[in-house]
């Protein structure tokens, strides 16, 4: 049900540019939604719980970002989290997990029907088993936690803002947005936050010590550009003034997806979009927060494998799971939410009015093609356009390379007995250009690909953290924003490089990792002031 928040005023709604590489069966270029609301995409995302590997994070250390190792960021995730599984909390000596933080995680309370089918056939065609894909070893399939509890969610905003909304000291201004942020011109310090509220005032906030900014990796380089901060070629060609050249908006990694679309004429699988069924759900949901309202369907089932080396504890790719029941709809409304062209759209109802559909998305986890977020540059330059994308999804041939390794990956659990019990088959999606190929050819597979390319919403990178020797660095490794005073970035766009996984857990920890690092810096300089006072 998260797909339905998409397209709504919850959502900023972005679209990323046309591009001859990849998403050639969307339409308008790209769909990128982007949460608009207190909780930010944590309020509208898929609530899966996923750290990434210890790799990410050893890799950020090793590139000069001092402290950012696995084994300093650990204590971060377990610190916000409160794991409702208690035998997953003793495992491997409670060492990967945590009890007492704001952030409820937890089980989904009902599987699905159809998750049995593929975790049965997953066993049949030798993939690895993994019992907790945040412990010890992140390869193999399984089944994932939330961000839930009691079947509801719970987002960045019911975590850690409800339980402190009545401090006194806090003060949350709902429908504001952010245009601009200004140094006072006596200091040179970053002080002012320039903000529409209810879209039609403008308002300015005061910063009396630093202004730490958290828009999201669009929407942050966005609001650094506007200020003068990002390259200087970029701000020039707009008469922005240039406070500092940064490679603000560079970098940008996201995570895509190609999905793939199995079929089973044979399965005990549940219309629940039927009115008597819905009406039920609903009840039962409203009753006492169970039932198939409380589940996921089979989202929560989750793979992680390396195409290249299948022993090793690094993946490369990742597999997630959506379900459209026969005759059920919901194959109509994912394709209209992410913007699917009619052709495509029409080949997906065909599949889902003969059958039950389990769509399995291929995920490329590490992707070497860079984007950009920019500024429109052209003569009717808006500051209150909205931010121009460019993916540059598979632009890179190693990344093609790999997405086809993790379709090809996929295509033998149609041999498997599971799948024949069940009358499993693979779809063939009707895409005209690629049609003309030899089907089931690596030319086929890459045309597949670059028509059916879609964002699974983890954007990063985009305002770089590293240290002064890389180029491309735009924070250093206390998040504070280069060249100026007064400024730090504390979100995903501050990744050196993508994690393996899915984006929501690591952007919290680096929430939390920020706050200690933030009253640390502050208790310093009161220390030294007050040994300065006594001299």
């Amino acid at each position: 049900m998260f797909f339905a928040i998409q397209k709504t005023a919850g959502d900023w709604e972005n679209y990323a540019e046309p591009t001859p590489h990849a998403s050639k069966g969307s339409k308008d270029g790209g769909f990128w939604p982007r949460g608009r609301m207190l909780g930010g995409c944590g309020a509208i995302n898929a609530m899966l719980y996923v750290r990434g590997n210890s790799r990410d994070y050893d890799r950020w250390e090793a590139q000069g970002n001092a402290g950012w190792g696995w084994d300093q960021v650990l204590p971060y995730f377990k610190k916000s989290e409160d794991n409702q599984d208690a035998a997953l909390l003793e495992r491997d000596g409670g060492r990967f997990h945590g009890k007492g933080g704001y952030l409820k995680v937890g089980n989904f309370p009902v599987e699905h029907p159809l998750s049995d089918i593929f975790l049965q056939a997953f066993d049949e065609a030798g993939f690895e088993r993994t019992p907790d894909v945040n412990g010890e070893r992140q390869v193999g399939f399984g089944q994932l936690q939330g961000t839930i509890i009691n079947g509801t969610r719970c987002s960045p905003a019911k975590a850690f803002l409800v339980p402190v909304k009545d401090r006194p000291n806090l003060h949350v201004i709902k429908h504001a947005v952010v245009v601009t942020i200004e140094r006072d011109p006596d200091t040179k310090r970053f002080k002012y936050v320039n903000f529409l509220l209810d879209n039609k005032i403008l308002k300015v906030a005061h910063a009396r010590k630093e202004i730490l900014l958290a828009a999201g990796s669009l929407n942050t380089p966005h609001i650094l550009q506007r200020s003068g901060i990002g390259p200087r070629s970029l701000l020039e060609q707009v008469n922005i003034p240039v406070v500092a050249d940064l490679p603000v908006g560079e970098n940008l990694q996201d995570h895509l997806f190609v999905p793939l679309l199995f079929k089973f004429h044979k399965t005990t699988g549940e219309n629940y979009d039927t009115p008597r069924e819905l009406a039920k759900n609903m009840f039962q949901y409203l009753m006492n927060r169970s039932g198939p309202m409380a589940g996921h369907g089979v989202t929560n089932l989750i793979g992680f494998i390396n195409t290249l080396e299948p022993s090793s504890p690094f993946p490369d790719i990742q597999y997630h799971f959506f379900q459209f029941e026969k005759g059920s709809g919901k194959s109509l409304m994912f394709s209209e939410k992410v913007g699917y062209n009619e052709e495509i759209s029409m080949s997906m109802l065909e599949a889902a009015t003969e059958a039950d559909v389990v769509m399995a998305i291929v995920v490329l986890l590490n992707p070497k093609s860079r984007g950009r977020v920019t500024l429109e540059t052209g003569d009717d330059f808006n500051e209150f356009n909205p931010p121009k994308i460019v993916s540059g999804y598979l632009e890179h041939e190693d990344d093609v390379a790999a997405v086809l390794r993790g379709i090809r990956r996929m295509l033998p659990l149609v041999e498997t007995g599971t799948f024949r019990e069940h009358e499993g088959e693979l779809h063939r999606m009707r895409i005209g250009e690629c049609d003309r190929l030899e089907y089931g050819s690596d030319k086929y597979w890459e045309c597949y690909s670059r028509h059916m390319t879609l964002t699974l919403y983890h954007p990063v990178g985009t305002a770089k953290m590293g240290p002064d020797s890389d180029p491309a660095a735009v924070v250093d490794e206390r998040l504070r924003v280069k060249g100026v005073q007064g400024l730090r970035v504390v979100d995903g766009s501050i990744m050196p490089t993508i994690v393996s996984g899915n984006t929501n857990a690591p952007i919290i920890m680096i929430g939390e990792k920020a706050s200690d690092m933030i009253k640390s810096d502050w208790e310093s300089k009161k220390e030294s002031k007050e040994r300065h006072s006594e001299l």
